[in-house]
Protein backbone atom coordinates (compact mmCIF):
# COMPACT_ATOMS: atom_id res chain seq x y z
CA UNK A 1 0.00 0.00 0.00
CA UNK A 2 0.94 3.60 -0.86
CA UNK A 3 2.63 5.79 1.66
CA UNK A 4 0.69 9.43 1.73
CA UNK A 5 3.60 11.00 0.12
CA UNK A 6 3.70 8.57 -2.66
CA UNK A 7 0.27 8.66 -3.14
CA UNK A 8 0.71 12.35 -3.93
CA UNK A 9 3.66 12.22 -5.87
CA UNK A 10 1.22 9.38 -7.78
CA UNK A 11 -1.72 11.83 -7.97
CA UNK A 12 -0.19 14.76 -8.75
CA UNK A 13 1.12 12.82 -11.82
CA UNK A 14 -1.91 11.48 -12.55
CA UNK A 15 -3.23 15.34 -12.85
CA UNK A 16 -0.01 16.27 -14.89
CA UNK A 17 -0.88 13.56 -17.56
CA UNK A 18 -4.60 14.59 -17.93
CA UNK A 19 -3.52 18.04 -18.47
CA UNK A 20 -1.06 16.75 -20.50
CA UNK A 21 2.14 17.80 -18.75
CA UNK A 22 3.99 14.99 -20.10
CA UNK A 23 7.21 16.04 -18.32
CA UNK A 24 5.94 16.76 -14.81
CA UNK A 25 3.49 13.63 -15.12
CA UNK A 26 6.96 12.01 -15.42
CA UNK A 27 8.68 13.67 -12.48
CA UNK A 28 5.99 12.92 -10.26
CA UNK A 29 5.89 9.37 -10.96
CA UNK A 30 9.52 9.20 -10.84
CA UNK A 31 9.86 10.46 -7.09
CA UNK A 32 6.61 8.24 -6.30
CA UNK A 33 9.44 5.27 -7.45
CA UNK A 34 12.10 7.08 -5.66
CA UNK A 35 10.65 6.81 -2.64
CA UNK A 36 8.63 3.28 -3.36
CA UNK A 37 10.62 1.12 -5.57
CA UNK A 38 7.61 -1.44 -5.82
CA UNK A 39 4.69 1.32 -6.87
CA UNK A 40 2.28 -0.42 -8.94
CA UNK A 41 0.42 3.26 -10.03
CA UNK A 42 3.80 5.19 -10.70
CA UNK A 43 5.06 2.19 -12.87
CA UNK A 44 1.64 2.54 -14.82
CA UNK A 45 2.15 6.22 -15.01
CA UNK A 46 5.60 6.03 -16.34
CA UNK A 47 4.68 3.54 -18.85
CA UNK A 48 1.37 5.80 -19.75
CA UNK A 49 4.21 8.68 -20.19
CA UNK A 50 6.12 6.87 -22.50
CA UNK A 51 3.29 5.46 -24.75
CA UNK A 52 1.85 8.83 -25.37
CA UNK A 53 5.56 10.48 -25.73
CA UNK A 54 6.26 7.55 -28.61
CA UNK A 55 8.96 5.88 -26.42
CA UNK A 56 7.55 2.24 -27.06
CA UNK A 57 10.80 0.37 -25.88
CA UNK A 58 10.70 2.38 -22.20
CA UNK A 59 6.89 2.06 -22.23
CA UNK A 60 7.43 -2.31 -22.83
CA UNK A 61 10.21 -1.77 -19.51
CA UNK A 62 7.99 -0.05 -17.46
CA UNK A 63 5.19 -2.54 -18.77
CA UNK A 64 7.80 -5.64 -17.78
CA UNK A 65 8.30 -4.42 -14.42
CA UNK A 66 5.00 -4.19 -13.48
CA UNK A 67 4.31 -8.01 -14.51
CA UNK A 68 6.75 -9.06 -12.21
CA UNK A 69 5.07 -6.74 -9.93
CA UNK A 70 1.94 -8.36 -10.39
CA UNK A 71 2.14 -11.47 -12.42
CA UNK A 72 -1.42 -12.78 -12.50
CA UNK A 73 -2.66 -8.91 -14.19
CA UNK A 74 -3.35 -9.96 -17.48
CA UNK A 75 -3.80 -6.04 -18.94
CA UNK A 76 0.28 -5.57 -18.45
CA UNK A 77 0.66 -8.19 -20.77
CA UNK A 78 -2.05 -7.40 -23.80
CA UNK A 79 -0.53 -3.78 -23.86
CA UNK A 80 3.13 -5.31 -24.32
CA UNK A 81 1.86 -7.06 -26.89
CA UNK A 82 -0.34 -4.18 -28.78
CA UNK A 83 3.04 -1.59 -28.27
CA UNK A 84 5.00 -4.76 -29.82
CA UNK A 85 2.19 -4.80 -32.71
CA UNK A 86 3.37 -0.94 -33.40
CA UNK A 87 6.83 -1.74 -33.14
CA UNK A 88 6.32 -4.35 -36.34
CA UNK A 89 7.38 -7.44 -33.56
CA UNK A 90 4.23 -9.53 -34.38
CA UNK A 91 5.71 -12.56 -32.94
CA UNK A 92 6.82 -11.06 -29.43
CA UNK A 93 3.23 -9.43 -29.80
CA UNK A 94 1.64 -13.19 -29.92
CA UNK A 95 3.61 -14.25 -26.76
CA UNK A 96 2.89 -11.75 -24.64
CA UNK A 97 -0.87 -11.68 -26.20
CA UNK A 98 -1.07 -15.47 -24.79
CA UNK A 99 0.27 -14.56 -21.72
CA UNK A 100 -2.37 -11.95 -21.33
CA UNK A 101 -5.32 -14.31 -22.34
CA UNK A 102 -3.70 -16.95 -19.97
CA UNK A 103 -4.51 -14.74 -17.63
CA UNK A 104 -7.38 -13.26 -18.31
CA UNK A 105 -9.78 -15.62 -20.59
CA UNK A 106 -12.09 -12.60 -21.13
CA UNK A 107 -10.30 -9.60 -22.46
CA UNK A 108 -11.23 -8.66 -26.22
CA UNK A 109 -8.44 -6.45 -26.32
CA UNK A 110 -6.12 -9.02 -25.94
CA UNK A 111 -8.13 -11.28 -28.16
CA UNK A 112 -7.80 -8.25 -30.87
CA UNK A 113 -4.40 -7.66 -30.48
CA UNK A 114 -3.64 -11.54 -31.37
CA UNK A 115 -5.53 -11.24 -34.02
CA UNK A 116 -3.41 -7.85 -35.43
CA UNK A 117 -0.35 -9.95 -34.80
CA UNK A 118 -1.24 -12.77 -36.91
CA UNK A 119 -2.44 -11.40 -39.75
CA UNK A 120 0.37 -9.66 -40.16
CA UNK A 121 2.38 -12.74 -39.74
CA UNK A 122 -0.15 -14.38 -42.54
CA UNK A 123 -1.57 -17.01 -39.76
CA UNK A 124 -4.90 -16.09 -41.41
CA UNK A 125 -7.55 -18.63 -40.11
CA UNK A 126 -6.05 -18.16 -36.26
CA UNK A 127 -6.51 -14.38 -37.43
CA UNK A 128 -10.11 -15.05 -38.10
CA UNK A 129 -10.68 -17.34 -34.46
CA UNK A 130 -9.16 -14.39 -32.94
CA UNK A 131 -11.12 -11.65 -34.20
CA UNK A 132 -14.41 -13.44 -33.36
CA UNK A 133 -12.94 -14.48 -30.02
CA UNK A 134 -12.89 -10.70 -29.40
CA UNK A 135 -16.29 -10.14 -30.77
CA UNK A 136 -17.84 -12.60 -28.52
CA UNK A 137 -16.42 -10.93 -25.78
CA UNK A 138 -17.27 -7.29 -27.15
CA UNK A 139 -20.24 -7.08 -30.07
CA UNK A 140 -19.35 -3.51 -30.12
CA UNK A 141 -15.98 -3.30 -30.76
CA UNK A 142 -16.15 -2.06 -34.40
CA UNK A 143 -12.39 -2.04 -35.13
CA UNK A 144 -12.38 -6.04 -34.70
CA UNK A 145 -15.41 -5.95 -37.02
CA UNK A 146 -13.12 -4.04 -39.51
CA UNK A 147 -10.06 -6.51 -39.15
CA UNK A 148 -11.59 -9.63 -39.66
CA UNK A 149 -13.01 -8.18 -42.99
CA UNK A 150 -9.40 -6.88 -43.39
CA UNK A 151 -8.43 -10.60 -42.97
CA UNK A 152 -11.54 -11.77 -44.79
CA UNK A 153 -10.35 -9.74 -48.11
CA UNK A 154 -7.01 -11.18 -47.63
CA UNK A 155 -8.05 -14.66 -48.08
CA UNK A 156 -10.47 -14.16 -51.07
CA UNK A 157 -13.91 -14.22 -49.33
CA UNK A 158 -15.55 -11.13 -50.07
CA UNK A 159 -18.70 -11.78 -49.48
CA UNK A 160 -17.52 -12.44 -45.48
CA UNK A 161 -15.78 -9.24 -45.81
CA UNK A 162 -18.67 -7.11 -46.97
CA UNK A 163 -21.00 -8.94 -44.14
CA UNK A 164 -17.54 -7.45 -41.09
CA UNK A 165 -17.47 -4.17 -42.81
CA UNK A 166 -21.28 -3.38 -42.73
CA UNK A 167 -21.19 -4.66 -38.91
CA UNK A 168 -18.37 -2.24 -38.54
CA UNK A 169 -20.22 0.42 -39.71
CA UNK A 170 -23.55 -0.58 -38.10
CA UNK A 171 -21.64 -0.01 -35.15
CA UNK A 172 -19.77 3.15 -35.93
CA UNK A 173 -21.27 5.07 -38.89
CA UNK A 174 -18.57 7.17 -39.46
CA UNK A 175 -15.68 4.64 -39.32
CA UNK A 176 -13.48 5.57 -42.68
CA UNK A 177 -11.46 2.74 -42.69
CA UNK A 178 -14.59 0.29 -42.40
CA UNK A 179 -16.53 2.20 -45.35
CA UNK A 180 -13.23 2.39 -47.60
CA UNK A 181 -12.90 -1.59 -46.75
CA UNK A 182 -16.29 -1.91 -47.89
CA UNK A 183 -16.11 -0.07 -51.42
CA UNK A 184 -13.40 -1.64 -52.15
CA UNK A 185 -14.39 -5.23 -51.35
CA UNK A 186 -17.86 -4.90 -53.45
CA UNK A 187 -16.09 -3.44 -56.09
CA UNK A 188 -13.91 -6.22 -56.39
CA UNK A 189 -16.70 -8.93 -56.03
CA UNK A 190 -18.67 -6.88 -58.87
CA UNK A 191 -15.29 -7.47 -61.06
CA UNK A 192 -15.56 -11.35 -59.81
CA UNK A 193 -18.99 -11.55 -60.77
CA UNK A 194 -18.92 -9.39 -64.30
CA UNK A 195 -16.33 -12.64 -65.57
CA UNK A 196 -18.20 -15.33 -64.23
CA UNK A 197 -21.29 -17.41 -65.70
CA UNK A 198 -24.21 -19.02 -63.28
CA UNK A 199 -21.78 -22.27 -63.67
CA UNK A 200 -18.33 -19.89 -62.77
CA UNK A 201 -17.37 -20.18 -66.68
CA UNK A 202 -15.83 -23.31 -66.84
CA UNK A 203 -14.70 -22.25 -70.50
CA UNK A 204 -13.34 -18.48 -71.47
CA UNK A 205 -14.53 -17.79 -74.57
CA UNK A 206 -11.85 -15.48 -74.65
CA UNK A 207 -9.65 -17.92 -75.70
CA UNK A 208 -10.98 -19.43 -78.83
CA UNK A 209 -9.62 -18.54 -81.79
CA UNK A 210 -11.11 -16.20 -84.89
CA UNK A 211 -11.46 -19.09 -86.89
CA UNK A 212 -13.63 -21.41 -84.28
CA UNK A 213 -17.03 -22.54 -85.92
CA UNK A 214 -20.04 -20.66 -85.00
CA UNK A 215 -21.67 -22.86 -81.66
CA UNK A 216 -24.38 -23.83 -83.36
CA UNK A 217 -21.83 -26.06 -86.05
CA UNK A 218 -19.17 -26.58 -83.75
CA UNK A 219 -21.16 -28.51 -80.95
CA UNK A 220 -21.96 -32.07 -81.03
CA UNK A 221 -25.52 -32.30 -82.78
CA UNK A 222 -28.39 -33.10 -80.45
CA UNK A 223 -31.77 -34.81 -81.08
CA UNK A 224 -34.90 -33.15 -79.27
CA UNK A 225 -34.62 -36.04 -76.82
CA UNK A 226 -31.30 -36.28 -76.08
CA UNK A 227 -31.31 -32.38 -75.41
CA UNK A 228 -33.51 -32.85 -72.59
CA UNK A 229 -32.00 -36.02 -71.28
CA UNK A 230 -28.59 -33.80 -71.51
CA UNK A 231 -30.11 -30.49 -69.75
CA UNK A 232 -31.70 -33.20 -66.92
CA UNK A 233 -28.29 -34.12 -66.27
CA UNK A 234 -26.73 -30.76 -65.87
CA UNK A 235 -29.58 -29.87 -63.57
CA UNK A 236 -28.64 -33.23 -61.91
CA UNK A 237 -24.70 -32.51 -61.80
CA UNK A 238 -25.24 -28.67 -60.40
CA UNK A 239 -27.76 -29.49 -57.99
CA UNK A 240 -25.58 -31.94 -56.41
CA UNK A 241 -22.61 -29.67 -56.74
CA UNK A 242 -24.78 -26.80 -54.97
CA UNK A 243 -25.39 -29.49 -52.64
CA UNK A 244 -22.23 -30.40 -52.07
CA UNK A 245 -20.71 -26.31 -51.58
CA UNK A 246 -23.35 -25.69 -49.04
CA UNK A 247 -22.07 -28.98 -47.35
CA UNK A 248 -18.53 -27.28 -47.15
CA UNK A 249 -19.12 -24.23 -46.16
CA UNK A 250 -21.44 -25.44 -43.60
CA UNK A 251 -18.75 -27.79 -42.54
CA UNK A 252 -16.31 -24.82 -42.32
CA UNK A 253 -18.40 -23.46 -39.89
CA UNK A 254 -19.42 -26.16 -37.96
CA UNK A 255 -16.74 -27.91 -37.62
CA UNK A 256 -13.63 -26.55 -38.58
CA UNK A 257 -13.83 -22.75 -37.01
CA UNK A 258 -14.12 -24.33 -33.44
CA UNK A 259 -11.33 -26.52 -34.09
CA UNK A 260 -9.31 -23.74 -35.59
CA UNK A 261 -10.23 -21.67 -32.67
CA UNK A 262 -10.01 -24.90 -29.47
CA UNK A 263 -6.14 -25.22 -30.87
CA UNK A 264 -5.75 -21.33 -30.69
CA UNK A 265 -6.75 -21.26 -27.35
CA UNK A 266 -5.06 -24.17 -26.12
CA UNK A 267 -1.70 -22.46 -27.38
CA UNK A 268 -2.87 -19.40 -25.61
CA UNK A 269 -2.48 -20.76 -22.66
CA UNK A 270 1.21 -21.63 -22.48
CA UNK A 271 2.62 -24.13 -20.60
CA UNK A 272 -0.54 -25.45 -19.04
CA UNK A 273 -1.50 -26.56 -22.51
CA UNK A 274 0.54 -29.60 -22.32
CA UNK A 275 -2.93 -31.65 -22.56
CA UNK A 276 -5.37 -29.99 -23.80
CA UNK A 277 -2.88 -28.46 -27.06
CA UNK A 278 -2.43 -32.62 -28.16
CA UNK A 279 -6.09 -32.89 -27.67
CA UNK A 280 -6.93 -29.65 -29.94
CA UNK A 281 -4.62 -30.64 -32.32
CA UNK A 282 -5.92 -34.20 -33.07
CA UNK A 283 -9.45 -32.68 -33.21
CA UNK A 284 -7.96 -30.47 -35.84
CA UNK A 285 -6.51 -33.18 -37.96
CA UNK A 286 -10.00 -34.96 -37.85
CA UNK A 287 -11.95 -32.35 -38.95
CA UNK A 288 -9.26 -31.38 -41.68
CA UNK A 289 -9.52 -34.95 -43.09
CA UNK A 290 -12.87 -34.61 -43.29
CA UNK A 291 -12.91 -31.72 -44.84
CA UNK A 292 -10.13 -32.54 -47.50
CA UNK A 293 -13.21 -35.74 -48.41
CA UNK A 294 -15.65 -33.11 -48.72
CA UNK A 295 -13.61 -30.75 -50.66
CA UNK A 296 -12.66 -34.30 -53.01
CA UNK A 297 -16.06 -35.01 -53.34
CA UNK A 298 -17.10 -31.15 -54.92
CA UNK A 299 -13.88 -31.20 -56.79
CA UNK A 300 -15.18 -34.68 -58.22
CA UNK A 301 -18.20 -33.59 -59.55
CA UNK A 302 -16.95 -29.76 -60.61
CA UNK A 303 -14.58 -32.30 -63.35
CA UNK A 304 -17.39 -34.38 -64.14
CA UNK A 305 -19.58 -30.80 -65.12
CA UNK A 306 -16.70 -30.11 -66.70
CA UNK A 307 -16.14 -33.07 -68.66
CA UNK A 308 -19.86 -33.05 -69.47
CA UNK A 309 -19.50 -29.43 -71.32
CA UNK A 310 -16.58 -30.73 -73.21
CA UNK A 311 -18.29 -33.78 -74.64
CA UNK A 312 -21.62 -31.57 -75.59
CA UNK A 313 -19.35 -28.91 -77.16
CA UNK A 314 -16.90 -31.06 -79.09
CA UNK A 315 -17.62 -31.83 -82.88
CA UNK A 316 -18.87 -34.90 -84.38
CA UNK A 317 -16.29 -37.60 -85.59
CA UNK A 318 -16.84 -37.92 -89.02
CA UNK A 319 -17.40 -41.70 -89.78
Amino acid sequence: MNTPEVEAFCEAGRAALKARDHASANDAFESAVALDSDCIDAYDGLAAVAYLDGDLPDAIKHYTKLTMLKPMEGRFHTNIGAIYNRLGEHQKACEALRKAIQRDKKCAESYYNLGIAQRKLKQNAMAVSAYKEAIRLNPSLAEAYQNLGNTYVDMGNLQMAIVNFKKALEIKPNFEKARHGLESAEAQLALTKAGANPFGRLVDVNTKSASSKAPSSAGRKLSDAERLEERAHVKSLAEEIERLAKGCCEYLKQKMEPAVMEVERAMAQGDDAAYTLPVAAENFRTSMYQWSALRKSLKRKVQELKAHEDFINAPDVKR
